[in-house]
């Protein structure tokens, strides 16, 4: 309900595509609204902020639910009603569209005692059937299982179904946090909302239950990707993961009407590259009084992933993504294939897979001619490409990346050429620097050694003028006594001459005695300088 200046718009959403129905003119367009919110339990009064509710019925017996959101525009309340007949639409995983290859994975999926089981897509991808149809294969009287909603779209006899009520305390997490104490056999879970949810779920399968959930993601790939850049542990993400379910919806071609037609050449390449084979014709819609445009209801094309080894590893050890694509649709087919099977088998048409193909997660970097390919810039010369070739592709380079590779390895050893050179110019920089500093050293040591030299013999210059003064003070000194010596001969010489003239003779020899002796002191005298100074020569020799 799409309110307007002067209207209500009233749409439906058939098969996918929103079509208008009827218009409500002004006048009883606030009184719809007002009768919708008395309906699914909302406050009328309320017109300035969103709300939530539900309208259940029963028609012909069966349980038919209603959700209800309501949101203020700029013209009033614009009002979207989401139409559930689950126990119409939930039917066995047999009848859902599931290859009989994809059944015998899934049985066997859900028959492992603990893990987790991951059910993906995006908003309206038929992901809650797909969960209920998984619900209702594993539901018996012999095992206890809880289911946590938000919100209950349908009633299952058998399991115990938990409704999320936040403003009461009722959230995941706190439910998750109890639930052990329930002894539940299989736990499901709404969906996965953020990283602590997550965690808890996690570690709900680590202590022994299987866990079912759904996560909002386009195909298994962007799965891993997703829990890896979570907040969780990759060991704990690879030893528990058991298996992905991914799925889109496409429109169903009407069985009364469609039609089979030559393929065109466009049609031809793309399904060569994708399932490696040669058509000539496909289905196409036609439109008759039992359908809409040729098509009726929508199916899922489908893509079930198990962890195997190879898988749980690289998940474990965190490995590049494109590994890990690689490992993931190595032995796996992937939605696009199965899509395509079904365009083969006129289920489906070619333009219906094209519309829910996303060329940028479907398709790696490696495959951008297929990309450019299905956008309309035709390139001629498409070879098919099979699992084992995506794999090759990922693990082995081509002749491009070996060409990069080698440019790379070139430019490498060039950087390192130039590095060893830069490298040798420092050393040899620096030996020539050592050499220069040992000349400078050596030079400063000589320069050093030379005024020490000078110092030393400064050192004993002055140390010979120092003796040579001792001992020119010791002859000085003894040069006084003997003057001395000599005025007291004289004068005792004198006073003998006064009291004895005959001693004359005998003070005259003694004077000539005196005088021997000091010419003989004289003479001792200079030979001691002499010795003196030979000592120091001696002494300076051995210095030096």
């Amino acid at each position: 309900f799409d309110p307007q200046p002067n209207e209500l718009i009233i749409k439906f959403r058939i098969n996918g595509n929103l079509e208008e129905y009827t218009k409500a003119p002004e006048n009883v367009k606030a009184n719809i609204i007002t009768r919708i919110k008395i309906l699914a339990n909302m406050n009328i009064t309320e017109a300035l902020i969103p709300q939530i509710g539900a309208i259940n019925f029963d028609i012909d017996g069966k349980s038919t639910n209603m959700r209800v959101s309501t949101l203020p525009v700029s013209d009033g309340e614009k009002i979207v009603i989401h139409i559930s007949n689950y126990a119409k639409n939930i039917k066995s995983i047999s009848k859902i569209g599931f290859t009989p290859e994809d059944i015998s994975k899934i049985k066997k999926l859900i028959k492992e005692p603990q893990g987790i089981i991951l059910v993906t897509g995006t908003a309206s991808s038929g992901k809650t059937t797909t969960m209920y149809a998984l619900l209702k294969e594993l539901n018996n009287k012999s095992i206890n299982i809880i289911s946590i909603e938000d919100p209950i779209k349908m009633k299952i006899d058998g399991i115990n179904q938990v409704q999320i009520a936040p403003e009461k305390g009722l959230t995941y997490k706190s439910i998750l946090k109890n639930i052990l104490l329930q002894d539940p056999n299989i736990v499901c879970i709404n969906e996965l909302v953020d990283d602590e949810t997550t965690r808890s779920a996690i570690r709900t399968s680590v202590s022994g239950r299987l866990v079912l959930s759904t996560m909002h993601t386009k195909n298994a790939y962007t799965t891993v990707e997703t829990l890896l850049n979570m907040d969780v542990e990759n060991y704990l993400l690879g030893s528990n993961l058991l298996g992905i379910i991914s799925q889109r919806l496409v429109k169903k071609l009407c069985p009364n009407c469609r039609e089979k037609k030559k393929a065109s050449d466009y049609e031809k390449k793309v399904i060569k590259y994708i399932l490696n084979k040669d058509v000539e014709e496909l289905y196409y819609p036609k439109g008759c009084s039992e359908c809409q445009n040729g098509y009726v209801d929508q199916i899922p094309v489908i893509e079930v992933i198990t962890i195997d080894d190879e898988l749980r590893s690289a998940i474990s050890n965190n490995k590049n993504h494109e590994l890990i694509r690689s490992i993931i649709y190595a032995n796996n087919n992937s939605i696009l294939k199965d899509a395509f099977e079904k365009a083969l088998s006129g289920e489906t048409s070619f333009n219906e897979v094209i519309r829910i193909t996303d060329v940028k997660i479907d398709f790696t970097k490696d495959e951008e001619n297929i990309r450019n390919f299905i956008l309309g810039n035709e390139k001629e010369g498409l070879e098919p490409n099979t699992n084992e070739e995506i794999k090759k592709k990922t693990l082995e380079p081509n002749e491009e990346q070996i060409k990069k590779a080698l440019s790379s390895l070139e430019e490498i050893s060039k950087e390192e050429i130039n590095t060893k050179d830069n490298i040798k110019e420092d050393n040899d920089d620096k030996e020539n620097n050592d050499d220069n500093k040992e000349n400078n050293n050596s030079k400063e040591e000589k320069i050093k050694e030379k005024n020490q030299e000078e110092n030393n013999e400064k050192t004993e210059e002055e140390k010979e003028d120092k003796n040579n003064k001792k001992e020119v003070k010791e002859t000085t000194e003894d040069k006084n006594e003997n003057t001395e010596d000599k005025e007291d001969t004289e004068n005792t010489t004198k006073d003998k001459t006064e009291e004895n003239e005959e001693s004359k003779i005998q003070i005259v020899i003694t004077e000539e005695e005196n005088n021997n002796n000091n010419n003989n002191n004289e003479d001792s005298i200079l030979n001691d300088d002499d010795d003196e100074n030979d000592f120091n020569y001696n002494e300076s020799y051995s210095i030096f």
